[in-house]
């Protein structure tokens, strides 16, 4: 289903209507932003990849066909520039917080506070090995909750080898937590 908010002003800003864009940004910065933050360690360096991601939409806006949700196009056009920016400034990633407890099945709500900051500490740690495009397959996964269907169009991989890397990745961050744990031991 197509937001219909966002082809009017997207219309408007194909039509040369450029006022008209700051209501997709403003609709859209702090989604863009957030992603990009997650993955980047330096808010400044987030900021700056934020706005050159809407530098981007806004001068390709022309090639958005409209047969698809915006939201799509603009996260594939964010994970690409995230990436792009990334190894070209050579950026460090950072951790995504709490919200990916669902990550390793062996969270439970059970468990104490303190045995659940302590693995939230080894996730934390394990994430920190992941390469970014797998922080970002997992930040629109389980940060911004958008399908593996969504997920594989804004990284144009199939939904079959969506499914395939977030299974690894969970696996990996789970021997990497596991291995975390035995070390401390």
């Amino acid at each position: 289903m197509k937001n219909e908010i966002d082809l009017f002003y997207i219309q408007k800003v194909k039509a040369g209507d450029f006022h008209a864009f700051s209501a997709i940004v403003s609709k859209y910065q702090n989604m863009v932003f957030t992603i990009v933050l997650k993955i980047v360690e330096n808010r400044e360096d987030a900021e700056d990849i934020t706005q050159e991601i809407f530098i981007k939409v806004f001068k390709s806006i022309q090639q958005f066909r409209e047969d698809s949700e915006f939201s799509t196009w603009l996260y594939r056009i964010a994970y690409n520039a995230t990436l792009s920016e990334l190894r070209k400034r050579k950026l460090f990633f950072t951790s995504i917080d709490d919200d990916f407890i669902a990550i390793n099945e062996s969270f439970t709500d059970e468990e104490n506070n303190e045995e659940t900051e302590i693995k939230l500490q080894y996730l934390e740690k394990a994430m920190k090995k992941l390469p970014p495009d797998e922080i970002f397959l997992l930040t629109l996964h389980y940060i911004d909750r958008q399908s593996v269907e969504n997920i594989s169009r804004i990284s144009n991989l199939t939904v079959s080898n969506v499914k395939v890397k977030l299974h690894r990745i969970r696996k990996k961050l789970t021997i990497e937590i596991n291995k975390l744990m035995q070390d401390e031991q």
